[in-house]
């Protein structure tokens, strides 16, 4: 039987968004439940929206719009920049397209896929008794059927998503709000990330739990209140742990509470201004102190007023990166 949409009635009086088929035909197959419905809440608003009035809308949490976004803007369908999205994915973003398209989609497993599959490879069996063991209790079908995505969808060898299964249970028993998506979410990036022994994905884990101790200092210190970070806000504090140390972030983010209007502040500024010492070379605090401070100059003048407050030269010489410094 055939269904079609209704043609007329009070359905249309609201007015009709426009969803690119690009989207339905390829990336439909792999976007989640919230994944689709922040993208029809974005488009209902003329194309233009952010996480706190999508949240009025979708009553949903608000990380898992940040990372639904997110997601939307690594395929180049969206853009937070205000400039034209190009056509052209970026050569990571591409790469990740082609593995999915050239794959099937990630299946949803009944209850008898399971037992078949199980009985077809004793290694997924293993897995989930070694994951009953782990968690101590009864998996749900649908926690089964994650399990074994991560190895047949992801391609993660099956000690490592038991050794990943083990830092999702000991989050849980710290009283961390982690979720099956979150896990999910990790096991991607692991697989992207080519983790395929156990000394690396024990690597992996230091990162995630010194980045998860690193997260809540700065919150604290920023005075911020953010409950988790997004994945993008993982892979921020991660680079800022490779470039710089503990000591030099803290000063960043005392930094950016200094300069910046109380209503401003923000982790991004706080990025841009790590970014600004990376490309400078600091190193230290000390670096940034020792640095001198000279008013910015454009073909031999001076760039706009003089200034002689010695508290504005400074703030402008550690926050703008057209001071020559």
């Amino acid at each position: 039987m055939k269904y079609h949409l209704v043609p007329s009635g009070d359905i249309w009086n609201g007015g009709v968004l426009c969803v690119p088929k690009e989207i339905v035909s390829k990336q439909l197959n792999f976007a989640n439940e919230i994944q689709i419905k922040v993208l029809l809440a974005l488009l209902s608003n003329s194309g233009s929206s952010d996480a706190e009035e999508i949240q009025l809308l979708l009553k949903a949490d608000i990380n898992d719009i940040e990372e639904a976004l997110e997601f939307w803007a690594a395929e180049g369908v969206i853009t937070d920049s205000g400039e034209t999205v190009k056509t052209e994915k970026s050569e990571e973003a591409a790469a990740e397209s082609k593995r999915l398209y050239e794959t099937l989609p990630m299946p949803s497993l009944s209850p008898k896929d399971i037992v078949n599959i199980c009985a077809e490879q004793p290694e997924l069996a293993s897995l989930l008794r070694g994951a009953e063991k782990t968690l101590a209790s009864s998996l749900s079908n649908s926690m089964k059927s994650n399990l074994i995505n991560m190895v047949t969808y992801y391609g993660l060898p099956v000690p490592i998503v038991l050794t990943l299964l083990e830092y999702y249970k000991s989050e849980r028993e710290s009283g961390k709000s982690i979720t099956t998506r979150a896990l999910q979410n990790t096991a991607r990036q692991w697989a992207d990330d080519g983790v395929d022994t156990l000394e690396a994905a024990s690597a992996k884990l230091q990162e995630l739990i010194s980045s998860d101790e690193l997260w809540g200092e700065i919150i604290n210190l920023c005075e911020f209140d953010y409950r988790k970070p997004t994945a993008a806000q993982k892979k921020m504090i991660i680079r800022w742990q490779a470039d710089f140390e503990k000591e030099m972030l803290f000063f960043a983010c005392n930094t950016m509470k200094k300069y910046t209007d109380e209503d401003k502040r923000s982790l991004k500024e706080v990025d841009n201004i790590l970014k600004s010492w990376k490309r400078k070379g600091f190193k230290t605090p000390d670096d940034v102190k020792a640095a001198p401070k000279k008013e910015a100059k454009k073909d031999g003048k001076l760039k706009g007023t003089p200034s002689f407050d010695i508290e504005e030269i400074s703030k402008r010489s550690i926050l703008n990166d057209d001071f020559d410094i």
